[in-house]
């Protein structure tokens, strides 16, 4: 069968024109091949590509075009030649483009350059395999192309020299106050609320606080999330260098449709779900924070604490999003160049300038998640949203703790019921099916990825599942009840990590037969392996937190891991930016061997944690100081005389801030 990728050399086609000459211009193509009944070769690339959940669509093609070579290879042909190399529209219902008007001036590209590379291309196929194709200009680069600097890029250099300058102010002012030039001034606040505000950028202030270690017992209790965030985010990368191998091109396409056809793929293929173990870690210690607070208040929380709280979350997690936002919306394309990079950069561009305001809105994962902006963000727009309604839960069944159970019950109840209605009444399959050809488009159009994936009420369940785990923890508390103990318990806890490896197992079942849908036992299937990931979450934190297995415990207490944990949110925002720049800057196909893979994967999660260490002294930490100074937070740090290592999300944001709540309490 033909190459999916084929390639000439990018920058030799665009090495700049001698006087007279007309500039290089390089042009991404989809090649879409004609159905031909006659041909056996037709059919057998028809037969391959009808197992569509295995296998790419072998009838698109991804061609790298030089048009100068183009058009010497065809100059010869007389028009009859050329006219029966062209070949007329015919119905095509594969995807094989982006939307129009996603990338600039293809309209003006197809005009001047359609015809010359449709000849080119179909005569090269049909003298290598008897057939021809529809070509589709996807983009095009000239030799004379010049990087244009808009107002909006102009603003992303003011923001960035702006906070250059107040950290460079900050540390400065901080330091000249270091009357005792001793490091410990760092670590203990000044003394007025006005000094704090103005070291809230020092460098030095907020190093320290990015390094510092809690003694307050119940963190020391779960200091072990620290290394499960960096551990998750970790796997995370390691999935999206995964989906990268299969967007970029490769010498070796026939290696990822091989290991679709073993059942240890589902491994790699079900690691997509590993984000439900941050939502289970979010809701647990949503759950753990708010109970231990409404103990010190003695149950006196008032629903209009709900809003304060929203508040608070959404200022702790918006800068540095934000921040990331307006770089992909302006300098991320104009770092590199290559034959792929304005499909991966242009688009993310355009993305981010048209529906920037769905991230900030945290409605990304419903509104426009076909054409995403910082497409891993759809995780915080469903976890803001899932954070507002658990929070609303939380504050009822303290007012009405007789109904903590049903209320409990209920929710956990929908948590099942509400994704298996949706995966029935769609007509989707038992398990999330990621399909080679929906990578290709980064699952833009995906239907699983839309339906089965992102949607809030796909992922409550776990949320819920871990707010359920800090629920039963503070009634453990409460009767004093050790689970390191029961020897019961910690049968359950060792079998859980088998017993998530192995249920990813039979979803292989669903790549390999296309099972009548709608069907209820399928939509049961769904809801029962997704929600395993949040039992087990529950299962492993509450495990930990009594210390069932101490050396694990302690190995996941080591010191090294305290920042890596807490940088864990701005390399979850970075680690695609990162990620682009290694692999969509390819300049033809590659030969990712296992060994390649792997330094890619090592290498993308130490630039992500490089880059999310700038954007947390540089915002991050900044901004959550600030914040603590308007919410009142200061009295609290003073009397600790230590930054509090504050109870974390999933993406190590603040859920609840004690001191806000105590400022609060009397509402």
């Amino acid at each position: 069968m033909p190459k999916l990728w084929q390639m000439d050399d990018y920058d030799e086609c665009l090495e700049s024109p001698g006087p007279g000459e007309p500039p290089g211009v390089y042009c991404g193509l989809s090649v879409v091949l004609k159905p031909n009944n006659r041909s056996e070769l037709w059919k057998l690339i028809e037969k391959f590509s009808s197992d569509y959940k295995r296998h790419y669509n072998h009838q698109v093609l991804k061609w790298g075009v030089c048009i100068k070579r183009c058009q010497k290879a065809i100059e010869k042909l007389s028009p009859a030649e050329r006219n029966a190399l062209t070949v007329e529209p015919f119905p095509i219902d594969v995807r094989y483009k982006f939307n129009d008007g996603i990338l600039e001036n293809i309209p003006t590209y197809r005009e001047a350059y359609h015809d010359v590379l449709e000849i080119c291309v179909n005569k090269e196929l049909n003298d290598t395999y008897g057939l021809v194709a529809h070509t589709e200009i996807l983009s095009c680069d000239k030799s004379t192309d010049e990087v244009v600097i808009d107002a909006l890029d102009m603003s992303f250099l003011i923001v960035l020299c702006a906070l250059v300058c107040f950290v460079t102010l900050s540390s400065w002012y901080d330091s000249s106050m270091n009357y005792k030039r001793t490091s410990d001034h760092y670590r203990h606040p000044l003394d007025s609320k006005r000094k704090m505000v103005w070291v809230s950028f020092s460098i030095q202030r907020n190093w320290y606080r990015l390094t510092s270690r809690s003694k307050d017992e119940l963190n020391q209790k779960l200091r072990f999330f620290q290394p499960f965030r960096f551990l998750t985010m970790s796997l995370v990368i390691f999935g999206h260098a995964s989906l990268l191998l299969s967007v970029t091109p490769t010498t070796d396409t026939e290696k990822l449709e091989r290991i679709m056809h073993s059942v240890g793929s589902m491994i790699l293929t079900n690691g997509a779900q590993f984000t439900q173990t941050f939502l289970g870690i979010s809701g647990a210690l949503l759950a753990i924070q708010f109970c231990s607070f409404t103990e010190k208040r003695k149950g006196k929380v008032s629903f209009l604490y709900i809003p304060f709280a929203i508040l608070y979350r959404y200022v702790r997690l918006t800068p540095v999003y934000a921040f990331v936002i307006l770089l992909h919306a302006t300098w991320l394309l104009k770092l590199q160049t290559g034959p792929l990079w304005r499909w991966g950069a242009e688009t993310e561009q355009t993305f981010c300038r048209r529906n920037w305001w769905t991230n900030l809105l945290y409605i990304n994962n419903y509104v426009h998640a076909d054409e995403p902006c910082v497409q891993q963000a759809w995780y915080l727009g469903a976890e803001f949203q899932i954070f507002i309604i658990a929070l609303i839960v939380l504050v009822t069944i303290v007012k009405i703790p007789r109904a903590k159970v049903l209320i409990l019950g209920l929710m956990l109840l929908a948590g099942y019921v509400i994704p298996a209605l949706f995966i029935y009444y769609q007509k989707l399959e038992g398990t999330y099916i990621i399909t080679l050809e929906a990578q290709r488009y980064i699952f833009w159009y995906d239907k699983y990825y839309l339906h089965a994936y992102i949607p809030t009420h796909i992922n409550f369940g776990n949320y819920i599942q871990g707010v359920l785990t800090g629920v039963i923890y503070n009634e453990l508390q409460k009767r004093s009840i050790n689970l390191a103990q029961s020897k019961v318990f910690s049968i359950v806890w060792y079998l859980t990590f088998a017993i998530v490896f192995l249920s990813m197992l039979p979803s292989y079942m669903f790549y390999v037969n296309d099972f009548p849908t709608p069907s209820v036992w399928m939509a049961a299937y769904f809801v029962v392996s997704k929600n395993l990931y949040g039992i087990g979450t529950g299962i492993v934190i509450l495990g930990l937190i009594y210390g069932v297995n101490g050396v694990f415990k302690r190995m996941l207490n080591y010191p090294f891991f305290e920042p890596l944990g807490r940088l864990a949110y701005g390399a979850f925002l970075v680690h695609p930016f990162v990620m682009r720049l290694m692999f969509f800057t390819a300049r033809g196909p590659v030969h990712y061997s296992d060994l390649l893979t792997l330094s890619l994967v090592f290498g993308a999660t130490v630039m992500s944690c490089l880059m999310a260490l700038v954007l947390c002294l540089l915002i991050e930490l900044p901004t959550t100081a600030l914040q603590n100074h308007l919410f009142g937070n200061f009295k609290e740090q003073k009397s600790n005389h230590t930054d509090r290592e504050s109870g974390t999300n999933g993406t190590n944001q603040t859920l609840i801030n004690p001191g806000l709540a105590g400022k609060q309490s009397e509402l």
